[in-house]
């Protein structure tokens, strides 16, 4: 019985021997699995030599496209046209879509209407004070300008739009392209249903007094005008051509073109003004500089009052962003006033200072609508603004969008593909070796073999848990690169946190620690034996650690199984911090 115990006894010593042989072999193929250090067997000789030296932070995560664009219209209306479809390729400044602008017209026509009001005004007052030569036949005695002051606007607008283009600001040159597109729609839309003045004066064509009201002057034919239509509708056509030529970034067609257009801007003003029928009388322009000061003092009250504002403890942004907008506004119109706009006046009518006063004011509240009314047709238009790729078209033609709903339509998508960012986390061990413009490495999962580079553009002042450790968001601009990135893909980040070129190098298994500090076996030339040198190291990654002293290029250096104890040369420092790195 005794016999039996003793052989299951013997028995279960050899399964529980095999057991732990069996767990000690896994374990060590885990262990040296898990490890980076390449196996090392002592008596392997090294030679110190000169390299470079790398140490790299890692981070996973994605490729991003920042400057993503969704664009809507700033009105409501009925889609006029669509100009691109997806996968189209645009510059900045191209003009994408359009709306109906038929209300947006009609407001800058009344606005325009309200300025000859404004100047009509003068004239009738003029005619109260017993000052009325010339005027016995209005409104001949003082013309509706509206055709010629808005072309005057239009050949701003393109004059803008062509310097712009010069300094390379192509989205500003598209946007003002536009509005010079808009001007001339107005201006061919005024002389098209220009009514016949002297029917609206009550005169008869068979009156004896109708020679005598366009004594002086020349009555322009209907032929006449509806020419200068035709060939205002051209020259619109014209304009979006240059347009079109934006969009595909042919720049060099843009520029000879915008010459031409130039130069077809003067006949279209001449021909507008053309039609503006005058009846004597001599015209003068006057500069509203007393308008345009009280304009400026006023910026310069709401710029001392935004400051005042932001000293506060409680300002608010947005509260700040009205002030500032408020005072922008102010100066823009004074600066457009002095620089632009003049109010024109008929000599010989008797004014008086207090009447030529009470003009300005009414004629600059006029000219503001008019202002106002231009910036409203823009909102009819979708303008690109950067170069990208459409990666959607949510309307079509003749879609309808309501009061309630234009603001929250995305008309069209656009991405810009040539900004793309990776966007990954650090670990909060290694973030704070992690600085602002420091270079790295990308690669991606689904383009192998292809290496991009960049430089940290964000590091995240805040992290956040991910499982038990506290990781910081990190986003690094990519170089520009002729490869088709795309948003999304998968991406490892390798941000070098340290660089030495031609440095001399040792490897990490011949160092060994003591308590004086690391030590490396060199061999001795004449003897053939190991000699423990102190040696002073600098940084270090898994592979080589950099030397500062102790050490010559050439050194034979090598592994030996046990530490030292005695006959240690020279002192031992070490600079330079451990840690868990890549090398490149």
């Amino acid at each position: 019985m005794v016999e039996v115990l003793r052989r299951v006894d013997n028995k279960m010593k050899k399964r529980l021997i095999t057991i732990l042989v069996v767990t000690i072999g896994l374990l060590s193929l885990l262990l040296g699995g898990c490890s980076n250090k390449t196996a090392v067997t002592p008596g392997q000789i090294f030679e110190v030599t000169r390299g470079d030296l790398s140490i790299n932070v890692s981070s996973d995560g994605n490729l991003t496209m920042p400057d993503e664009f969704d664009l809507s219209f700033g009105t409501n209306g009925q889609v006029q046209q669509i100009f691109v479809e997806e996968g189209d390729k645009v510059k900045q400044g191209a003009l994408l879509a359009m709306l109906d602008d038929t209300s947006q017209r009609n407001a800058i026509k009344t606005a325009l209407l309200n300025v000859q009001t404004a100047q009509n005004n003068i004239t009738v007052q003029s005619k109260t004070d017993n000052a009325a030569q010339g005027c016995d036949h209005l409104p001949y005695t003082y013309p509706d300008l509206s055709v010629p002051r808005m072309f005057d606007q239009a050949r701003k607008d393109l004059d803008k739009a062509v310097s712009e283009f010069k300094q390379g600001n192509y989205k500003d040159a598209g946007h003002d392209l536009i509005m010079t597109y808009f001007d001339v729609e107005v201006g061919a839309d005024l002389i098209a249903s220009k009514p016949d003045a002297a029917e609206l004066a009550g005169a008869k064509t068979n009156s004896t007094y109708y020679p005598d009201l366009y004594e002086g002057g020349v009555k322009n034919e209907p032929n006449t005008n509806a020419s200068v239509v035709d060939y205002l509708h051209q020259y619109q056509q014209k304009l979006l051509d240059i347009s079109n030529d934006m969009k595909v970034g042919a720049y060099d067609k843009v520029a000879s073109k915008l010459d031409a257009a130039q130069q077809g801007m003067s006949t279209a003003y001449n021909l507008a003004e053309s039609t503006v029928y005058l009846k004597g009388g001599q015209m003068f322009e006057y500069p509203d500089t007393a308008t345009s000061v009280d304009f400026l003092q006023s910026s310069i009250r709401g710029l001392q009052d935004l400051q005042d504002y932001l000293a506060q403890d409680n300002a608010e942004p947005i509260e700040a962003a009205k002030k500032l907008y408020i005072a922008q506004l102010n100066l823009l119109v004074g600066r457009d006033v002095l620089e632009n706009q003049t109010s024109i006046f008929v000599v010989g009518k008797g004014i008086n200072w207090q009447t030529l006063q009470q003009y300005n004011l009414s004629l600059q509240n006029a000219e503001i609508s008019l202002y106002k009314a231009k910036q409203g047709i823009m909102n009819t238009a979708i303008i690109a603004p950067s170069d990208g790729t459409v990666v959607s078209v949510n309307l079509k033609k003749s879609s309808v969008l309501s009061a309630q709903t234009y603001s929250s339509t995305t008309a069209i998508q656009l991405v810009d593909t040539s900004s793309i960012r990776f966007e990954g986390l650090v670990d909060e061990i290694d973030i704070m070796k992690v600085q602002k413009g420091q270079e790295a490495s990308i690669t991606v999962d689904a383009i192998p073999n292809k290496v991009f580079t960049g430089s940290v553009k964000f590091i995240s002042p805040f992290g956040t848990q991910s499982g038990n450790v506290i990781k910081f968001a990190v986003t690094i601009q990519i170089d520009p690169t002729d490869v088709e990135l795309r948003g999304g893909l998968s991406a490892t980040a390798d941000i070098s946190i340290y660089s030495a070129k031609n440095v001399l190098l040792v490897p990490v298994s011949v160092i060994v620690e003591t308590r004086e500090g690391p030590v490396v076996a060199v061999i001795n030339p004449a003897t053939g034996q190991p000699e423990y040198r102190a040696v002073t190291l600098g940084q270090q990654n898994l592979q080589y650690a950099e030397v500062l002293s102790g050490l010559k290029e050439g050194d034979k250096v090598t592994i030996t199984g046990t530490p030292p104890t005695t006959g240690i040369s020279g002192s031992t420092t070490r600079q330079g911090a451990r840690g868990v790195f890549l090398m490149r």
